[in-house]
């Protein structure tokens, strides 16, 4: 009964269009009450103890990384080198796209933030060089969807907080998958190209008529942003909240001495960064009640026995909840279906001898194909805004690079040796 009311109620209230944080704390005073679980009290304390972690910080520093990357023009020198190579063949703007998304994901772990640094940069472009607007606007979302799979991923970080696994793991074990995606990626892009959706030949002479010394000598440093994240977490120089706080003073530093980062800018960084990072503590306060009656409840528990009861293999357990994700991914934003239901279903992964991290990680993915499905897919409404296209033409687009990572996330559950044979090598 009191987890109908939880769920119940959650579910409810999101669909009247509240707020994910405040559904949930409705959910928990609702079950609260109903079960006799506790007083009023209770709530406020387990929401304290929901934001009670150093880690957290990481996070609001990533993003001001990310939004110190996009104002001060790094991310443009990375777009303008790649232009020298792939500027050339057909499609190649397309492909400039997906490749400067992999490396705006490497900074910034965000899937909107890549889409506005990319897309701002890029969509002009194409659109002067005659492409087909929809297809570029479906290149710049699903090619954002790099963003938390790459390393240094924010839902990763997520995903240490609530399981205790190690965020140096997790984002390593991104990597394999973030691979296969950009090979599909540019593979689609490769077959769509001459279907009317791009033209002959590309506009890029701003980057022809520079030389490549001269180009990789501007993003050089720039370049070197990703390899200071890794080094950082995986020698265990430091923590990764150290790593994020060095990471974005290393990007700060690089925009003033540019001169590209003027006060206003930084204003509005900070406001936007301190602004994001207020939501994300919410959801996490959220998530210390909703925890609190989990656990009273024993839901993982009951979960462990339903699967044991259910006599489920390991393939069939993985079968079964990555529908269960995909399905959630159509309805509920990543962060929030992450942070309830992993730390439920993850014991029972375990249980049946399925690695933790090749787990994680297939969710992860599972729930960032949601990013580019309606209705809730966030990419698809920030590309819209951007591209200014139409909401449906856009999903319709996007069709093509949605089946791509479906066979990312079939190669992913069901040969975990992509998710775990980096860290396992560096571990």
């Amino acid at each position: 009964m009191e987890l109908l009311v939880l769920f119940g109620v959650m579910f409810f209230f999101m669909a009247l269009g509240t707020p994910i944080f405040v559904a949930m704390l409705l959910a928990v005073l609702a079950t609260l009450f109903v079960g006799g679980l506790g007083s009023a009290t209770v709530l406020p304390t387990q929401m304290a103890a929901g934001v009670d972690s150093y880690e957290l910080l990481a996070i609001p520093f990533f993003i001001l990384m990310g939004e110190l990357m996009y104002r001060a023009g790094l991310t443009e020198r990375i777009v303008d080198l790649l232009m020298f190579f792939l500027g050339r063949v057909r499609g190649g703007l397309a492909y400039t796209v997906v490749a400067s998304s992999a490396f705006a994901s490497s900074v910034s772990g965000s899937a909107p933030a890549a889409a506005s640094m990319i897309g701002s940069a890029m969509l002009p472009l194409m659109g002067r060089s005659g492409y087909k607007r929809e297809f570029s606007a479906a290149v710049t979302a699903s090619s954002a969807v790099l963003g938390p799979v790459f390393p240094p991923s924010v839902p990763f970080i997520f995903v240490a907080l609530v399981t205790g696994l190690s965020v140096g793991q997790l984002f390593l074990g991104g990597v394999g998958p973030a691979i296969i995606m950009v090979t599909g990626l540019v593979l689609t892009v490769y077959v769509m190209a001459p279907r009317g959706r791009t033209p002959s030949t590309d506009a890029a002479a701003s980057s022809r008529d520079r030389s490549f010394a001269t180009l990789l000598v501007r993003a050089l440093p720039s370049l070197l942003t990703p390899a200071l994240i890794l080094v950082g977490v995986v020698s265990g120089f430091a923590t990764i909240t150290e790593v994020s706080i060095l990471a974005s003073l290393y990007v700060l530093v690089l925009g003033l001495a540019y001169r590209s980062l003027s006060i206003g800018a930084l204003l509005s960084v900070f406001k936007h960064t301190a602004q994001f990072g207020a939501t994300i503590l919410m959801i996490f306060a959220a998530v210390g009640g909703f925890t609190y009656v989990v656990a009273t409840l024993r839901l993982g528990e009951d979960v462990s026995d339903f699967v044991a009861r259910a006599q489920m293999g390991p393939i069939t357990f993985l079968l079964a909840t990555m529908v269960f994700f995909v399905v959630l991914g159509l309805i509920m934003d990543a962060i929030p279906a992450i942070l309830i239901f992993l730390p439920v279903l993850l014991p029972a992964a375990i249980e049946l001898g399925i690695d933790p991290v090749h787990y994680s990680v297939a969710v992860v993915v599972n729930l960032m194909m949601g990013l580019i499905t309606p209705p809730v897919g966030a990419l698809l409404y920030v590309v819209t805004k951007l591209a200014r296209v139409d909401f449906a033409h856009l999903v319709r687009e996007c069709g093509p690079f949605l089946a791509v990572y479906g066979v990312t996330l079939v190669l992913v559950t069901f040969l975990p040796f992509i998710s775990t044979a980096i860290p396992e090598a560096l571990f």
